[in-house]
């Protein structure tokens, strides 16, 4: 990959939880402007090393606990919710240990970033897996969360690779300088679907060939932050090993997009042992579906939610 996107964070940075300020701007410019920046090297290789062997026991899990194609499937051992489409894996891990340590998902270094863009009051929705394994195909190029062309932004990916992602094994490939900044109406006015993931997208296909991509070549330890908004994609597998990534949404406090449910990854055993820092990160996330459980004015989501519950619960 070039490089012009990545920052490679040394130890004495990883130590003070804090990137050197002139390394920080130009870390935040990049987040802003490009869409996306790669921070070479964050984590250290025993945490990333724990978090593997713990995420292949719960796929295992998942793998094992499928009952046919249903979305929202609960795994037997270690209630993750989970589904599977064209391949590609979307499972929400409790946040026991190791997926609740702070350094993970309240790493300074990344909420100094965000804030700056974000501003202080955001909050983690949730930490989910996109896990692809061998027969997965080409993805359409799309952008998600209803983060594109806004005037300000809403919302950042985090991606956590636990191993390397490549262009064997499905790594991301991303349009960064721009994308994230597309109108949605004048797309839509033109005749561009920027939300179709697994589907024939004639028009974007077309569109993507004339624009240079990037694909996102990560080792484990490295974290790529990114705008949901910027188009991207994701690429075959084409090995017999799974490729895992986690990924870690944050918010503005204002923004709001259907897909995930904090629920999924804290329920109240959990919620009463996070680590403050996490803790805090999430309360927000949990305040507002709760309130939204309790009203009329999400009935799917509600109706969603009533059929897990029961399934979460323990026998």
């Amino acid at each position: 990959m070039d490089e012009t996107l990545s920052i490679t964070v040394s130890e004495a940075e990883r130590a003070a939880g804090a990137l050197a300020p002139a390394t920080n701007r130009q870390a935040a410019m990049l987040l802003h402007g490009a869409g996306c920046v790669v921070l070479r090297g964050l984590l250290p290789a025993a945490q990333i090393d724990s978090l593997a062997t713990a995420f292949r026991a719960i796929y295992s899990d998942c793998v094992a606990s499928r009952d046919g194609d249903a979305w929202y499937q609960v795994a037997r051992d270690s209630r993750a919710v989970f589904w599977e489409r064209g391949s590609r894996w979307r499972i929400f891990p409790k946040l026991r240990p190791p997926f609740d340590h702070d350094s993970l998902l309240a790493n300074p270094i990344i909420l100094a970033l965000l804030a700056d863009l974000l501003g202080p009051d955001f909050y983690c929705k949730f930490v989910s897996s996109d896990t692809c394994v061998r027969g997965s195909t080409l993805q359409a190029p799309h952008r998600e969360f209803s983060a594109g062309g806004l005037t300000a932004p809403r919302a950042y990916i985090v991606n956590v690779p636990l191993a390397a992602c490549t262009r064997e094994n499905g790594a991301l490939e991303a349009w960064p300088g721009g994308s994230h900044l597309w109108q949605g109406d004048a797309m839509a006015r033109l005749g561009f679907d920027d939300g179709m993931q697994d589907g024939a997208n004639d028009a974007m296909e077309a569109l993507a060939r004339r624009l240079p991509s990037r694909v996102m070549d990560l080792a484990p330890g490295d974290a790529l932050i990114r705008d949901p908004g910027m188009l991207h994609r994701g690429t075959p597998n084409l090995t017999d090993a799974p490729r895992t990534m986690l990924t870690i949404c944050y918010q503005h406090p204002d923004h709001r997009h259907d897909y995930g449910d904090p629920r999924f990854n804290v329920d109240d055993e959990i919620r009463g042992r996070l680590p403050p820092a996490v803790a805090r990160l999430f309360a927000r996330a949990l305040a507002d579906v709760e309130a939204a459980a309790s009203t009329a004015a999400t009935p799917a989501r509600r109706g969603i939610w009533q059929r897990l519950r029961g399934s979460l619960a323990r026998s």
